[in-house]
Formats: structure tokens, C-alpha cells, sequence
């Protein structure tokens, strides 16, 4: 059900969290104050109440530190994308430096391989792995850039850099290929736990149109932020996928011979 939700645009996606959050909010709210009512004569405001504050408290510092968690996650997988189209673009001008015979054909798979990042990779990450066109233009370009042959000191040293580039490369992609099969916060049921015994806690206090807006309020955010927590930790399946723009960027600066 979550993988579907998940597989929505964004808004509707949302919707769909926000208001399935706030049935069950209203759920637990109602069962509680009817198990409450059958203990009226004991006094529970008071405990109840103070409770609320505690489980409300350990909520919220939950939430702050799952949504922390994936932005951290999501900021770390734009930084290796941006970093890998530059290894791409520096590669592509160090190839410059050696003859243009041998090494036209090799650009040219380069921007082939940028290319299927973009239309192969990204798809096949929504599936947890990597596109097998991507793969193969990568096996491609790193056994050619073997064969360079250096024919003097400054040759050899940048053949060198681009080799280190050629494994930035791998390191790259195989971060994006963890990232997509990263998972949300092991801690994530913990949450939704205390937020049904907030819910709960709330059964201490009479329905009335007033408090019942508010209690919707209440599970309308708690649904929102939820939705983001799972949508942001796949960031290349649904609404918030992630996008290759600096990829297409590239692709675009190398075919009108800017770099």
C-alpha cells in the first residue's frame, strides 16, 4: 500500500496520507473517550494531560530527527550526482590531450553513457538497481581509457587523473544505487506508535466541533510529515524523485562543444 501511495504525484499521495492519518487519529480518539467514559468517576484529565505533554514531546523530537535524517540523505545523493557529472565533464577534457583519433570515439561513448544515466539508470533505480545500457557504456569507456597509450610525461599524468575520474565514476553510482535502496527510519514504527497514543490521550477530552477541528489539524501535519519521511528516503520513485538535471545540463554543454 505504501509503495502505491508512494508511486502517486505528490499532492495526491499527500492527500491520501493526510486524510487516512486523520481517520485513524479519529479512530483511536473515539475508542478511547468511550473506554474513558466507562471510568468517569476516577479523575484522568490531569494524568492524561501530562502524559499527552510527554508522548507529544518524544513525537516531535522523533519526527525532527527522521525528516533530519532523509534531508541529510537526499542533500548527500545531489551532492554525489553533482559530483559525478563533474568527474564526467573533466574526463571528457582531459581526453582533449591526447590524439584526437583515439580518443574522438571515446568522448563519444562518454556522452553516450551520460545519456543513459539519465534514460536508463534513473528509471532502473525506481527498481532498486542499475540500468544494464548504462552499465555496459561504463564497461565500455573504462576499457578504453586502459588502452590510452601516454606518449610522454604529461600524457601519462593525465591518465592518470583520469583513471581517478573513471573510478569517482563507480564510486558514484554506486551511491546512488544504496540510496535508492535505502529504507525509512528503522525508528519510524516507534512513531507511529506515540502518535496513536497521543491520539489516545485525547480521549480524556468531550468531542465537540472545536476540539475535533483541531485534533484534525493535529493528524492533517502528522500525515503530511510522514508522507515526506517515506516519499524523500526513495529519492528516485515517485513525486519527489530526485532529478538528473545536472546531467542533462552536461550532456547538452559537451554536444555544443562548451567544455
Amino acid at each position: 500500500m505504501i509503495e502505491s501511495i508512494l508511486s502517486l504525484p505528490t499532492w495526491i499521495g499527500c492527500g491520501i496520507a493526510m486524510v487516512s492519518t486523520t481517520l485513524l487519529g479519529l479512530v483511536v480518539y473515539v475508542i478511547s473517550y468511550m473506554f474513558n467514559e466507562k471510568y468517569k468517576k476516577v479523575e484522568l484529565k490531569d494524568p492524561i494531560t501530562s502524559l499527552f505533554r510527554m508522548v507529544g514531546i518524544l513525537v516531535s523530537l522523533m519526527l525532527s530527527l527522521a525528516f533530519g535524517e532523509v534531508i541529510t540523505e537526499w542533500q548527500a545523493i545531489k551532492n554525489a550526482i553533482n559530483q559525478e557529472s563533474v568527474a564526467i565533464s573533466d574526463t571528457y577534457i582531459n581526453l582533449k590531450y591526447f590524439d584526437s583519433e583515439d580518443t574522438r570515439e571515446i568522448q563519444a561513448v562518454l556522452i553516450d553513457y551520460a545519456q543513459a544515466v539519465i534514460d536508463d539508470d534513473w528509471p532502473a533505480m525506481a527498481n532498486d538497481r542499475l540500468g544494464q545500457k548504462a552499465s555496459a557504456l561504463k564497461r565500455q569507456f573504462t576499457e578504453k581509457v586502459m588502452e590510452l597509450k601516454p606518449a610522454n610525461s604529461i600524457q601519462k599524468e593525465i591518465r592518470s587523473g583520469i583513471l581517478a575520474d573513471v573510478d569517482k565514476l563507480s564510486d558514484h553510482r554506486l551511491i546512488r544505487l544504496n540510496h535508492s535502496m535505502a529504507k525509512p527510519p528503522v525508528y519510524i514504527l516507534v512513531i507511529i506508535f506515540g502518535f496513536l497514543v497521543s491520539m489516545a490521550c485525547f480521549g480524556a477530552y468531550q468531542p465537540h466541533v472545536p476540539l475535533i477541528t483541531l485534533v484534525s489539524l493535529y493528524t492533517f501535519f502528522i500525515g503530511m510529515v510522514f508522507y515526506l519521511i517515506l516519499a524523500m528516503s526513495d529519492p528516485f520513485q515517485g513525486g519527489t524523485i530526485v532529478d538528473p538535471t545536472p546531467f542533462e545540463y552536461l550532456i547538452e554543454a559537451l554536444k555544443s562543444g562548451k567544455r
